[in-house]
């Protein structure tokens, strides 16, 4: 039996343990381990669930658990039957309806039965605090999956060069960083609804949806289209929650989108495209993804920017590519000091000869060129280029790789890129036609047009050298002046063309009976220069007169006549004439016309050798010489004036002072005089032309007339130390003559060019305002070329050229090729030998300054200028002529060749319309051959009408082989008209002249 004590000790532990059991913080039950029911619950239990002690002592476990949890107990009494206790975490139902989580710790025990014991705690806060964690959880990683799609989507849009690929790529990125449902790049049409551009995910979802960016519309209620017009990001929390996204709701939740959101794309600086995206989440597009979000859509734009960029890039590159590619100038890179092609344009390569930018880059200079002198030239211009920027040269022979040779100008700049590599860019024009012109031209400068015999210049130059071999030899050189008697009237008679003929049959004549080391030359008219080399004695000299009498005494067929013409000889013999060669051809002269005076031309009558005593017939001895001087002093030499229209007015701009000679009844021009005199004389002459002329230019000037004067200056003046200071101290006697009022014709260029006093002489008076011209440009056309040298401001172009064009509008190119020149110059031009109003009409259509001839005017006395001036206006000219019609007719020829050229535009004329067409029309009866001529003039117009159609889809080659066939008809087309023109003149001249006979 217990004691009492035992009894209060356990009865205190009872106590103990009921309080503990009552004042737990969890809820303390005991079950019945069978039925799971209540057998004790303490306060908190009952506080937690809202019942009664009494309530729950009637219920069982399954009253207050979850019915998701059902099964639980089950498993927890297997678990318990097997270990004695069990640890579980499930959901408890208040009375009031409402669950919340708990935490059950259950044990068996055994005491006078079993019971299960279970401590439950409430874990709301828990639960709270682990969501939370789970939610930050999931947020974390969810801005750690946009930002990798960010860095992902940065490198695809710094390395992708295709807007689609991009696009397109940008869209999975999206789908497979951000675990997003879906991804679209979307635009909307000229009617307002979004076209997909890229997508990715299940894009069965786009397939037929409609998604419009209009406000009037359900369809742009959504995120895309609000995003569209407010051009910001817009996100829909959720498809089932959110009315506006009802067109869309059930086509979302079949695809398992529960959230999306868009953003506007911005193209440069402009809205271009709407990125949207969906995700299977609601809520999902919290602060942080919705700026990540706003930092894609701001790189997507730069991306699509830079695609832009690129593009224009790669168009800029293409377009320079193309455009360097049809440059009618070669384009080259060369680099240095290796001197080698590192970039080379089509032209360049048509023009060396090469199939291939391989046969020219890398390859070095020098095998282009002809010969090392060139290629040092054209190295130390480079050099230059390199250190000051720029630089040019002129006429660069090159030599293509099948060995032909063209003519280059090349223009150059120094490239200055960052890789530390010299550089020069240089263009590359072949002129190798204007070049062969040139040469032409300087050829026929030596040469005279209507013979082709040497003329004047040559004849300089060939004498020189006859003197030098004759004196090396040993040998005996003859000089000979031959001049026709009586030539004049066989013009008068027979008309000019006959007198042509005259000289260009006896040039021909004259030619074969000298010998082959011999020399005829024609100073002009009808006077010939004979160099008789290497004669051994007399005897020979004889054998050759006697070969040229029996020429010359031949009649000659003129106009169907048969015409006996005489001529006279005189000759001078060196070195029994030891005299220089200027003094031997004047010796030589005056032996001519002592010939012309002997009384009998039977035998050899008609030479005549010069000796000292041989008379003063010739006007070039130094009698002559003192016979000047004294008439300058006493007024025999006087002046007249001849006008200079300006084309611009029409009326009278200047007046060239022109010398003339009072001599023994005659007035004589200065082609009779001037050869013969010294540098005295010469001087005197100049000192007394701008004397007299600046006094009398003083006199009209008073009158009110605004003239220039234009005086001719010669080599020997020029070459005299004190000429400029004598031209200013002159002009300091008339200060009230402007000195760019007076313009100094200078002659003979081709000596001052090689003189440095006489180009000083130029520069000083230039550079004080003294007009400089460039006489009888033409004659010496090689110097032309040296023009850039030279201080001029205006250039004459020579009479020659000009009087013959009535009878030769083929040489209408001549005319125009140095008014040509003379306009890139930049210098003034004058045309003289202007004599029929032919040429007036011509010239009008040229771009001349001043016209200057007979048709204006014949040089005028002083006293007969003012009134001329005053009421002298120029004409329209006679229009009516081949020369204006084929002038107007080459202008569209050049363009078309310009346009096979350059792939040029150029305004094609109609065949009807040209004005050859109604020329040749209009003078059809009077043409011979006049259908042959329509013909030819009818395949230049075709052909240049088919460089019009093909110019654009053409080939090269094919625009190069029509425009050497235009150049072949318009060349054969010209030549038959002046043949017909000059049959039509000579015609008309027969026509008016009266029947003659020969005498």
């Amino acid at each position: 039996m217990h004691s009492t004590t035992e009894y209060q000790q356990a009865e205190a532990k009872l106590k103990l343990l009921r309080a503990l059991f009552d004042n737990s913080s969890d809820a303390i039950e005991v079950l019945d381990p069978i039925t799971l029911r209540f057998l004790d619950i303490n306060a908190t239990g009952c506080r937690a669930l809202g019942y009664t002690r009494e309530e729950l002592l009637s219920m069982s476990i399954y009253d207050i658990i979850d019915t998701a949890y059902s099964a639980a107990p089950q498993k927890v009494l297997a678990q318990l039957r097997e270990s004695g206790h069990a640890l579980f975490e499930t959901i408890h139902c208040r009375k009031d309806g409402s669950t919340f989580p708990v935490e059950v710790n259950t044990v068996s025990v055994e005491l006078d039965r079993p019971y299960l014991l279970a401590i439950t705690r409430d874990i709301t806060e828990r639960k709270a605090l682990e969501t939370a964690q789970q939610d930050v959880a999931r947020r974390l990683q969810r801005i750690t999956d946009f930002s990798v799609l960010l860095s992902s989507a940065n490198e695809a849009i710094a390395q992708m060069e295709n807007e689609a690929d991009l696009l397109r790529t940008l869209c999975e990125l999206a789908v497979h960083h951000a675990h997003l449902r879906l991804a679209w790049i979307g635009q909307p049409d000229s009617d307002g609804w979004f076209q997909m551009l890229a997508a990715a995910g299940p894009v069965g979802y786009l397939a037929g949806i409609r998604i419009s960016a209009s406000a009037e519309l359900p369809e742009g209620q959504g995120p895309a289209g609000l995003s569209w017009r407010d051009q910001k990001l817009v996100y829909n929390a959720s498809f089932t929650k959110n009315p506006r996204m009802k067109p869309w709701a059930q086509r979302a939740e079949a695809f398992g989108i529960s959230a999306n959101a868009a953003l506007p794309i911005f193209r440069g600086g402009k809205r271009w495209a709407v990125l949207a995206m969906g995700h299977g989440e609601d809520n999902i597009f919290d602060a942080d993804l919705q700026k990540i979000l706003t930092d894609l859509a701001k790189d997507v734009g730069y991306g699509l920017d830079r695609l832009d960029i690129l593009r224009r890039e790669r168009e800029a590159n293409a377009f320079n590519e193309v455009l360097l590619n049809t440059q009618s100038s070669g384009i080259g890179v060369i680099r240095f000091p290796e001197r080698i092609f590192e970039r080379v344009n089509a032209r360049m390569l048509e023009m060396l000869g090469a199939s291939s930018p391989e046969d020219l880059l890398g390859h070095p200079m020098r095998r282009f060129y002809l010969d090392e002198e060139t290629y040092d030239r054209v190295g130390a211009a480079n050099q230059k280029v390199l250190s000051e920027g720029h630089g040019m040269l002129r006429d660069v022979p090159y030599r293509r790789l099948d060995g032909e040779v063209i003519y280059v100008d090349l223009s150059v700049q120094r490239l200055d890129g960052t890789d530390g590599v010299q550089r020069i860019f240089g263009t590359f024009v072949d002129v190798t036609e204007r070049h062969r012109l040139v040469d032409d031209l300087a050829r026929q400068s030596f040469s005279d047009m209507l013979t082709g015999l040497p003329n004047r210049r040559a004849l300089d130059a060939e004498i020189s050298k006859a003197l030098a071999r004759t004196a090396r030899q040993e040998r005996l050189l003859a000089v000979g002046f031959l001049d026709i008697d009586d030539f004049k009237p066989v013009n008068d008679t027979y008309g000019h063309d006959a007198g042509d003929d005259l000289l260009k049959e006896m040039a021909r004549r004259l030619q074969g009976a000298v010998r082959r080391t011999d020399t005829v030359a024609r100073l002009g008219g009808d006077e010939f220069v004979l160099l008789l080399e290497g004669l051994r004695d007399m005897d020979e000299l004889d054998q050759v007169l006697a070969r040229l009498q029996t020429a010359s005494a031949q009649p000659f067929n003129i106009k169907g006549e048969m015409v006996s013409i005489q001529a006279s000889l005189g000759l001078t013999i060196y070195p029994f004439d030891d005299a220089d060669a200027d003094l031997l051809l004047r010796h030589a002269d005056q032996a001519m016309y002592a010939a012309k005076t002997r009384p009998g031309r039977e035998g050899g009558s008609w030479v005549q050798l010069y000796h000292p005593d041989i008379g003063n017939v010739s006007m070039g001895d130094e009698i002559l010489r003192r016979d000047f001087l004294r008439a300058l002093a006493s007024g025999a030499v006087t002046l007249r004036y001849q006008p200079l229209v300006a084309m611009a007015t029409g009326r009278v701009a200047g007046l060239e002072a022109l010398t003339r000679w009072n001599r023994e009844g005659q007035e004589i021009s200065p082609e009779r005089f001037l050869a013969a005199l010294g540098v005295r004389e010469r001087q005197a002459l100049g000192r007394f032309v701008l004397q007299t002329g600046l006094r009398q230019l003083t006199q009209w000037r008073e009158m009110g007339l605004d003239l220039f004067l234009s005086v001719n200056v010669t080599s020997e003046e020029l070459d005299s130390p004190g000429f400029a200071d004598s031209i200013f101290g002159i002009l300091a006697a008339y200060p009230g003559i402007p000195l760019e009022s007076l313009v100094l014709e200078v002659l003979e260029i081709g000596e001052i060019l090689e003189q440095g006093v006489a180009l000083e002489h130029l520069r000083r008076l230039r550079g004080a305002g003294v007009k400089i011209a460039l006489d009888d440009v033409g004659t010496a056309y090689a110097s032309l070329l040296r023009l850039k040298n030279l201080p001029i401001d205006e250039i004459k172009i020579d009479q020659g050229f000009i009087r013959e064009l009535s009878n030769k509008p083929q040489d209408l190119i001549f005319v125009e090729s140095l008014v040509s020149l003379g306009l890139a110059m930049g210098v003034l031009i004058t045309v003289e030998g202007v004599e029929t109003e032919a040429h007036i009409a011509l010239l009008r259509e040229m771009k001349i300054n001043y016209l200057q001839g007979y048709a204006i005017a014949r040089p005028l006395e002083a006293e007969a200028v003012a009134d001329f001036v005053r009421t002298f206006v120029l004409g329209a000219g006679d229009a009516d002529t081949p020369m204006l019609a084929l002038y107007q007719h080459l202008g569209w020829v050049r363009a078309a060749e310009e346009s096979a050229m350059n792939h040029g535009i150029y305004a094609y004329t109609e065949l009807a319309a040209c004005p050859i067409t109604t020329w040749l029309h209009a003078h059809a009866a009077e043409l011979s051959e006049v259908e042959a001529l329509l013909v030819e003039h009818e395949t230049v117009h075709a052909l240049g009408r088919e460089i019009l159609q093909i110019r654009q889809s053409g080939t090269r080659e094919e625009l190069h082989h029509l425009l050497s066939q235009l150049h072949r008809h318009s060349h054969r087309f010209k030549e038959s008209l002046g043949q017909a023109v000059q049959g039509m003149r000579a015609d008309a001249a027969a026509t008016a002249l009266p029947p003659s006979s020969n005498e």
